[in-house]
């Protein structure tokens, strides 16, 4: 019986030993068969549903509508994740980093920016969220593929388009890093969505 328990109980220590030391990429027997999976991010693409669901994601984690959010930077990627870094709404001295996942899961992560007397420097980088147009980065992040060199199927920008200013207080800009694995460039545009240069 003592044995018979000792075994048991082995068994049981393995099982969670393998469970603990199992990656994300392993396959969980126990999962539930509809459990999603994560995008591939070098066949995703940038679709005009993906920007939707990052603005409803951002409105329902601050509150308020797009056009009352200032932002900083906007960054979304093919498989869905986004960062935005932004004033509180309803606390306009908090700068926060507003996080999502393709998953559901999101974050708000505080920063900071040197205290109140520093805001007004800050506020000027900053920007309402509903500047540029979602269908104007999808358009941007399509056309980065015409303006690398290299084949496309080697050619890769699951990072998304990223929006905030040029030199911090200049103008809002849109840019995309596009490229092969080993020659990555820059591709920017306008807030309209006007090419400018690649770098």
């Amino acid at each position: 019986m003592v044995q018979r328990l000792a075994g048991l109980f082995g068994a049981l220590v393995l099982a969670v030993t393998l469970s603990a030391c199992a990656d994300d990429a392993s396959v969980d027997v126990a999962a539930p068969v509809t459990q999603s999976a994560a995008p591939d991010p070098a066949t995703a693409e940038l679709t005009i549903e993906i920007v939707d669901k990052m603005n409803s994601t951002l409105q329902e984690m601050t509150g308020s509508a797009l056009g009352q959010i200032e932002v900083s930077s906007i960054s979304i990627s093919t498989s869905g994740n986004m960062a935005v870094d932004a004033l509180d709404p309803a606390k306009p001295t908090e700068f926060n980093q507003y996080v999502s996942y393709w998953d559901g899961r999101t974050d708000v992560r505080p920063y900071d920016y040197g205290g109140s007397e520093k805001l007004p420097a800050l506020r000027e980088t900053l920007f309402a969220a509903n500047t540029v147009a979602p269908q104007t980065l999808v358009d941007a992040w399509t056309d980065s593929f015409e303006r690398v060199e290299g084949e496309r199927a080697e050619l890769n920008a699951s990072a998304g388009p990223t929006v905030t200013r040029a030199d911090e207080t200049g103008p809002v800009e849109i840019y995309v890093v596009n490229g092969t694995e080993r020659d990555r460039q820059t591709v920017y545009y306008d807030a309209t969505g006007n090419f400018l240069r690649v770098s």
